[in-house]
This record gives structure tokens, sequence and C-alpha cells, in this order.
């Protein structure tokens, strides 16, 4: 079993057994480290690299997107959908200008969230409720979020 093959599989049990906000954690995470590594691969003109990177973070703000319940999240849903889109657009701009300080400046506002969302998870139960109403359960969904395999729609080129 190579590490990749195993990481992802370590990652598909993890999320089998995770809360709701668990799994926003976890995709936090991952799009943190799809960040890095797009800057990094920006930083060594590796073309492939950035791109797969950044279709893989765009792939998991999708996930992360498909699991509010705009329906009875509210503002906070609101709210949350908004940073979505700003962080999908400053990886887009990031990608125009080649630009690894455009990544590592959202790697510490994602970082910041997902600090959050972690604070949030170490709450008592009843304090939870408001905030993960936001989100719908979507567990098996956000496995397939992981897979590097997955298609998009967004092109990259040099």
């Amino acid at each position: 079993m190579t590490n990749n093959t195993a990481s992802l599989t370590y990652r598909r049990a993890a999320t089998q057994q995770a809360s709701v906000v668990g799994l926003v954690i976890a995709l936090h995470d991952t799009l943190i480290g799809d960040l890095r590594r797009a800057a990094e691969a920006m930083e060594k003109n590796d073309i492939a690299s950035r791109c797969e990177q950044l279709i893989h973070g765009f792939k998991v703000l999708q996930q992360l997107e498909a699991m509010l319940d705009m329906n009875n999240g509210g503002q906070t849903a609101l709210n949350i959908r908004r940073f979505y889109t700003h962080v999908r657009g400053q990886m887009l701009a990031a990608q125009f200008k080649l630009s690894p300080e455009i990544l590592h400046d959202q790697i510490r506002i994602v970082l910041e969230i997902r600090q959050a969302w972690h604070h949030v998870d170490s709450a008592p139960m009843e304090a939870r409720t408001t905030t993960t109403s936001s989100y719908t359960s979507g567990q098996e969904s956000v496995s397939q979020a992981i897979q590097p395999e997955a298609q998009t729609s967004f092109s990259c080129n040099g």
C-alpha cells in the first residue's frame, strides 16, 4: 500500500466517523493542504502540480458549499457561502497573477476559520446547534470530495 493510498484510506475512515463539524474541519484541512501545495508548486514553476492542487481546492470548496443548508442556515449560512466565494475568487486571482502570496494569505484565513470550527466542535452540544444548523450532513459526499481523481471544469494553463 503506497503512502497516498494509505492516506486516502485513513481519511475515508475518519470522515465516516466524524460529526458534521468534524467533516467541515477535515475539508478545511484538505483545502489548506491544497493551497500550500499549490503555492509551493507556483514557487517552483511546477504547472502540472499547481493546476492539480488548485483544481482539488475548488472541488473542496464546492463540497463545503454543497453541505450548506441555505434553507435553514439563515444569515450564518449566507456568510459562510460568501467566505467560500471570496476564497475561490482569491484562488483564481493567484492563478492568473501567478502569486503564491495570495495563496499564503488564503491559507492563513482558512486556518483561522478552521480553528473557529474546532472551537465549535469542542463546545458543549447545546452551543453547537445554531452554528451546525448551517450545514447538512453530507458524510458520503465528503469522502468523494477528498479524492484527487474527480473531474472538474476548471482549466489550468501555464
